[in-house]
């Protein structure tokens, strides 16, 4: 009968456990990249809402539509060293539709932060003294702004998260409240998207 000691048995699990991770890196390794390939960059606002192209889709993209569309922002960020992923939503949001033949000026956005999405308009050296890193929302709120998204903070939450005003980036414009903010911007026709 055969027998084995318990350090056979040692590295026996632990060649099981490095085989075993070694394959599961490659699965995953191998359907990352193939997501990636379906992936388009742009063609509004570059490196950041990547999104795959769909032509086949039932409901058919109305590209004659003007889209006055409002992301209001309220999660914290999950991981601080990278871009908020609501606000590359609203990047995804802006590409996709271009991409798809919706013209650049039926593209009219807005962004308004608050709460937890405070932090995402925080200058580099603001960021800095909390997370020790510089702000990785930053380049992505310039992008947005330069194809001309409006970003609105709720001053409310900028005190009540202890934000100085000179610790805001300059894209970022102030608003009375997140709520004075979705009510202007539902009167002048937006729909919103809450994430």
């Amino acid at each position: 009968m055969l027998t084995l000691n318990s350090l056979q048995m040692n590295k026996l699990c632990v060649f099981g456990f490095v085989i075993f991770t070694l394959l599961l890196l490659t699965v995953k390794s191998s359907s990352a990249q193939n997501s990636r390939d379906d992936l388009h960059d742009g063609p509004l606002i570059h490196n950041f809402g990547r999104h795959v192209d769909l032509p086949n889709a039932e409901l058919k993209t109305n590209t004659d539509m003007v889209y006055k569309v409002a992301f209001e922002i309220l999660q914290a960020l999950r991981e601080p060293t990278r871009p908020h992923m609501r606000l590359e939503a609203a990047a995804r949001f802006m590409n996709m539709h271009a991409h798809a033949g919706v013209p650049t000026e039926n593209l009219q956005l807005s962004i308004v932060l608050h709460g937890g999405g405070t932090r995402a308009a925080m200058t580099n050296e603001a960021y800095r003294k909390r997370y020790e890193v510089d702000n990785p929302s930053l380049p992505l709120l310039h992008a947005l702004s330069d194809a001309g998204v409006s970003i609105y903070l709720c001053e409310q939450s900028r005190v009540l998260n202890g934000a100085g005003v000179d610790e805001i980036a300059t894209p970022v414009k102030s608003a009375l409240s997140a709520m004075t903010a979705i009510v202007n911007l539902q009167e002048e026709g937006y729909h919103f998207l809450t994430y």
